[in-house]
């Protein structure tokens, strides 16, 4: 299935339009509009006076930069701005198509410049591949250079100063692919996946500040092996939670409660002197790497001893972990200790076996019972992260 772009119309006339109509505010503040002296004509002895001629249209010469050519042609667009006398001059012309607008403005308000993309070669005369800078203010171009290839959309992210590109591109010196950053300052940074194995079509933001890609591609780049390791998480939410032997108590029996918990606010308890269980049954299958978990600390309650068995093997899993106290690197698979004093314990997984069902039994506890404040399971692919309809939804990255 194929998309067209939110951010740039598939035809020649609904790109002119879409340009002219949603940056008309930003590019009139380039434009200084010089009226030109009208010559006096007094007609008033010819009657009626007839002009003939090959044209379809006359106007008055009003402003200076106001021409009788045609603002496009050859294939090639410019960006636009509309004269007080309402007819349309250009601001600075592309030799090809212009097929991705988009206003990078900072935090504050400051609009830092247009960003400019299509297939061109040149943009106001100057070289600039597939994406450029348009100065508003001064009218100036600015290339970006190392991008080969064609632009077919573009988000400015004014929250992080950062461009989203998207198409059908490579960068030179970038691993990614199709898509790609800018970053305010800094210039070209990789996408953590490395961009998309087909052309990217769109590229929007929700409202819950995750970066959405749309186009014809089918996987990420390195879907199978990203640079960081144990980095992308499990989709923990979405599975169906069940336990054995939870507490009574108000406030602690909350299963879900401590699905992808970053403290120990929540925390889920067992019944005192119980040893009980937490299972997750999932819609699909996974590989997780790494397994981190948070005890619960309430009134001394917590889990001492733990074990990690995988479904449908039913098989329980060797892990290896970093002993708080000694600092040495240990292994463990029925008996795995958990510590009742570190924020957090990670354990990783010494075989990457297929599942789609977690059990995690609490075998002894400190205090009066076990429990746990939080578990969160990641992986090294991003398969989880694709939807059926070939868009990808990456959170947002932070760049520095």
């Amino acid at each position: 299935m194929r998309f067209p772009s939110l951010l740039a119309p598939t035809s020649s006339l609904s790109r002119r339009l879409w340009g002219t109509l949603s940056l008309s505010a930003v590019l009139a503040s380039a434009l200084n509009a010089t009226a030109v002296p009208q010559p006096s004509f007094n007609l008033d002895g010819l009657g009626q006076v007839a002009l003939a001629g090959d044209f379809n249209a006359i106007s008055l010469y009003q402003y200076s930069g106001q021409t009788e050519s045609l603002l496009f042609s050859n294939g090639s667009q410019s960006l636009l701005s509309q004269l007080p006398n309402g007819i349309f001059t250009s601001l600075a012309s592309a030799d090809a198509a212009i097929q991705a607008l988009c206003v990078h403005e900072l935090k504050d308000g400051t609009v830092k410049g247009i960003f400019v993309g299509g297939n061109f070669t040149s943009l106001g005369n100057v070289p600039a591949s597939g994406v450029a800078l348009f100065n508003p203010q001064d009218g100036k171009v600015t290339t970006l250079n190392g991008l080969s290839g064609r632009v077919h959309a573009l988000l400015c992210d004014k929250e992080t100063n950062t461009v989203y590109v998207g198409g059908e591109f490579m960068v030179t010196g970038s691993n990614s692919s199709n898509a790609i950053a800018w970053v305010d300052g800094t210039g070209w940074k990789d996408l953590p996946f490395d961009g998309f194995d087909e052309p990217v079509k769109t590229i929007t933001k929700s409202p819950n500040d995750t970066i959405v890609f749309g186009g014809t591609f089918n996987n990420l780049v390195n879907a199978s092996s990203p640079r960081v390791r144990h980095a992308q998480t499990i989709n923990l939410a979405s599975a169906d939670i069940t336990t054995e032997q939870t507490t009574n108590l108000s406030g602690f029996n909350n299963s879900a409660a401590i699905v992808c918990s970053t403290g120990k606010e929540k925390q889920w308890l067992l019944r005192d002197g119980q040893k009980g269980s937490w299972t997750a049954n999932f819609k699909f299958s996974f590989k997780p790497t790494k397994l981190r978990l948070r005890n619960a600390n309430f009134e001394g309650r917590g889990t001492k001893l733990f074990r990690f068995t995988a479904f449908p093997m039913n098989g329980i899993m060797n892990l290896t972990y970093t002993d708080p106290v000694t600092n040495t690197s240990t292994s463990c698979d029925a008996w795995c200790p958990l510590s009742a004093t570190a924020d957090f314990q990670d354990f990783f997984f010494v075989n990457e076996v297929s599942m789609n069902s977690i059990r995690v039994d609490i075998l002894d506890f400190y205090g009066a019972g076990g429990g746990l404040a939080g578990i969160e399971l990641f992986q090294d692919g991003m398969l989880s992260c694709f939807l059926s309809s070939q868009t990808v939804d990456v959170q947002t990255n932070k760049y520095p």
